[in-house]
């Protein structure tokens, strides 16, 4: 085939001129100057809306761009149980706006964000419930909300600080490390969300291996630290400049740095809070564009190392016997005929709170993307939000919506979208061959984009594919 100029595409799935002078026009592109990231994550989520496949990074990207364009950060303080962690966001803020003990007691993320001073918990079910700062601790504390029990994916709380009026949202996170596995997941989950860390040492524990992995772990996601170093109050001065000295020595090393910033402090009396203050408000003040756009160039290697991820599930799955998929679907079909029972006598049962339909159709989206992981090893994720029951149904004689009815069709509708979906994407008892070829040729296409796009945000010059090869093509026989 002849190809412009003369010139040959490298590592292209589509043996067309059409792809060929992509891939030249991409080259040219590389040699210019290089395009301001927002621009490279809006492109980015334009390809994702394309394929089902990258529902869930679609979602992860456009949060990205809002970030992006609003020039809003988000710090994270992370680090080992008791550590000081709500001590310390609380004399940041100068007000007691989170619950402190002796023993740990964060279980859940907890973000601040400037605004009159209020507090909502937003559950796993999807549900969000308003609350008074008096009841806050039900849901935030260890002892209270023993290991999560209640199911709070995060509590969020406003408050009218002047240190968070310029676009920063402070997290509190669980500490890392407790007997409470939950509570380090969580931790561990929204380091990705973070753009820069406060990580939290303390003069009573040497660093140890659980800090150390966390560390490692939160690098690769935030493009700011500021490391405190608490209980200054409890040491000797002379003790204090050893342990300061042995920290910048060892943290230097794990963040492959020659010098670092450290800032002691004793929570517990504000000593040395507001060196931290000042740190942090001049960085938003002259580099906070610099601190989001690094951030965001980490991230969007990580979500498309994640979109290549998924594509390699769906490659097992094209290569899979017909016979072991049938069996899959009709597993998912009795699932689906599980659900809609469940979900029938729960109607059955219904009184009048519309609130209880919701947070049970959000629960059944919950557990039908847990399903879809467990099965196709695939992340499904539905939008769980409010769901408006009195819109479809029928209209009795007083005029009323039946809202049984209408929950029950919503339910089917759900399971029936995500079947459709599931045979969509794996082409299940696909026919016809040219349809099949031309999915497969559009998969090939998603992998050899997100193979640049994977390099190209990060400035990564290593090879685009993966040691165990799971950026390989689809080969059709």
């Amino acid at each position: 085939m002849a190809f412009a100029n003369n010139e040959k595409c490298v590592n292209c799935p589509y043996e067309s001129e059409e792809c060929h002078l992509e891939c030249i026009q991409v080259r040219s592109e590389e040699k210019k100057e290089k395009r301001p990231i927002l621009e490279i994550v809006k492109d980015t989520a334009d390809v994702f809306s394309k394929y089902e496949i990258t529902k869930g990074e679609l979602e992860r990207t456009e949060e990205l761009i809002e970030k992006l364009e609003n020039q809003e950060i988000t710090i994270s303080v992370i680090g080992q149980f008791k550590r000081g962690k709500s001590t310390l966001v609380n004399a940041i803020l100068e007000d007691k706006i989170l619950p402190v003990g002796i023993v740990p007691v964060t279980a859940v993320i907890t973000t601040i964000e400037y605004g009159d001073k209020a507090a909502t918990v937003h559950f796993d079910n999807g549900v969000i419930k308003e609350i008074g700062f008096d009841e806050m601790s039900s849901f935030i504390n260890e002892q209270e909300n023993n290991d999560n029990h209640l199911g709070v994916s995060k509590v969020a709380l406003y408050c009218p600080s002047p240190f968070l009026k310029k676009g920063l949202t402070f997290v509190d996170t669980p500490g890392v490390g407790s007997v409470h596995q939950k509570n380090s997941d969580a931790a561990y989950s929204y380091v990705k969300e973070s753009d820069a860390v406060i990580f939290m040492l303390s003069v009573d524990s040497p660093i140890n291996q659980i800090e150390i992995d966390f560390l490692k772990n939160a690098k690769e996601y935030a493009a700011k630290f500021y490391f405190a170093v608490n209980k200054i109050d409890s040491i000797d001065r002379s003790d204090l400049e050893e342990y300061l000295a042995y920290c910048r020595t060892l943290i230097c090393k794990l963040m492959g740095v020659d010098s670092i910033q450290l800032f002691p402090v004793s929570a517990k009396t504000s000593e040395g809070v507001q060196a931290l203050k000042d740190a942090i408000e001049a960085d938003c003040q002259t580099t906070v564009q610099e601190i989001i756009e690094h951030s965001a160039k980490l991230k969007m290697r990580d979500i498309a190392t994640s979109a290549l991820s998924q594509i390699d599930l769906y490659r097992t799955a094209l290569k899979m016997p017909a016979r072991e998929f049938d069996a899959m679907f009709k597993e998912l079909n009795e699932f689906f005929a599980e659900i809609k029972q469940e979900a029938a006598e729960f109607a059955e049962s219904f009184r009048s709170n519309p609130r209880m339909l919701e947070a049970h159709m959000n629960d059944i989206k919950n557990r039908l993307s847990a399903k879809v992981s467990d099965m196709f090893g695939i992340e499904y994720h539905y939008t769980i939000s409010s769901v408006d029951f009195f819109r479809g149904g029928e209209v009795a004689e007083d005029g009323s919506r039946d809202l049984r009815g209408s929950f029950k069709k919503a339910v089917d509708d759900v399971c029936e979208e995500l079947n459709k979906t599931l045979n969509t994407i794996f082409m299940h008892r696909e026919e016809n061959t040219y349809v099949v070829i031309r999915r497969v040729n559009d998969l090939n296409h998603l992998v050899h984009k997100f193979v640049r796009r994977r390099q190209k945000p990060a400035d990564e010059s290593s090879s685009a594919e993966s040691a165990d090869g799971r950026c390989d093509l689809i080969k059709i026989t």
